[in-house]
């Protein structure tokens, strides 16, 4: 005999569709894939600017983590600050690269063994860089006795530099150039990089630079890489980018408000 007790089995229904219920692996991955994505109204016109004086100040504000240990590191380079001196004295020119700014410890090696000696300072991480006016003043400082005119292009400009410096009995017999991010904006352009490899090979000019992108070893071709005449360094100092921010970022943030906004 059967007994009905009056109670009513119910089933658990799952109203996802079959082919949902068993999509696994790639198949999962495109189906949730295809739901639409929500994006933020927030744009860079929203941010407010900080001008270098405010962004300084900030920075400087910035607790350092990790300064004995930092310290320690620097000092370590410093003492290959003899090292390096005699590898530019043997016609090797130094290129520097590792994590953080280099900025400073290169400046105290110039302070250190270039402090008495004819020194350019090139800060390739500003943008508005102009390689071309660079060159008009090292021509014009030295006096070669020539007034080079502003129409001329950038490789005869360097032809002048590297035929004054490959005379030993001019005044000025040396020079020695140190770029900060020789792979910045102002000067990763093909032709820019032929003439300062052209300065490189000179033997009276002596070039100091650093790089900051892991790729920029793809900078060089085959002959700028042998007129340069590269000895790399690693030189990874945990030093924050303050100078090289403090002029780019802002003044890249601050121009394009001003573009939106019309103000001249």
């Amino acid at each position: 005999m059967k007994y009905n007790t009056g109670t009513k089995k119910t089933k658990t229904i799952n109203k996802r569709p079959i082919l949902e219920q068993d999509i696994t692996g790639y198949e999962r991955y495109f189906e949730d894939h295809q739901m639409k994505t929500r994006t933020s109204n927030n744009t860079l016109a929203g941010v407010d600017i900080l001008d270098k004086a405010e962004c300084i100040n900030i920075l400087t504000k910035v607790p350092v983590k990790h300064k004995v240990g930092i310290e320690l590191l620097t000092n370590l380079y410093k003492c290959q600050f003899l090292q390096w001196y005699n590898e530019l004295k043997s016609g090797f020119n130094l290129l520097f690269y590792g994590y953080r700014s280099k900025k400073k410890l290169l400046e105290e090696f110039s302070e250190a063994y270039l402090k008495d000696k004819p020194l350019l300072i090139i800060n390739g991480f500003l943008s508005e860089l102009k390689i071309k006016e660079v060159f008009l003043q090292v021509i014009n400082g030295i006096n070669m006795g020539m007034k080079p005119r502003k129409c001329e292009i950038l490789k005869e400009l360097t032809e002048l530099i590297r035929e004054y410096f490959s005379n030993p009995e001019q005044k000025v017999q040396s020079l020695y150039i140190m770029i900060h991010n020789i792979n910045g904006q102002g000067l990763h352009m093909l032709q820019i990089q032929n003439c300062l490899s052209i300065l490189a090979s000179c033997l009276n000019i002596y070039f100091i630079a650093s790089i900051d992108h892991i790729n920029a070893t793809l900078l060089f071709d085959q002959d700028q890489a042998t007129k340069f005449n590269w000895i790399w360094h690693d030189i990874t100092t945990f030093n924050y980018y303050e100078a090289e921010s403090s002029f780019e970022d802002i003044l890249k943030v601050k121009r394009y408000k001003q573009q939106e906004l019309n103000i001249k």
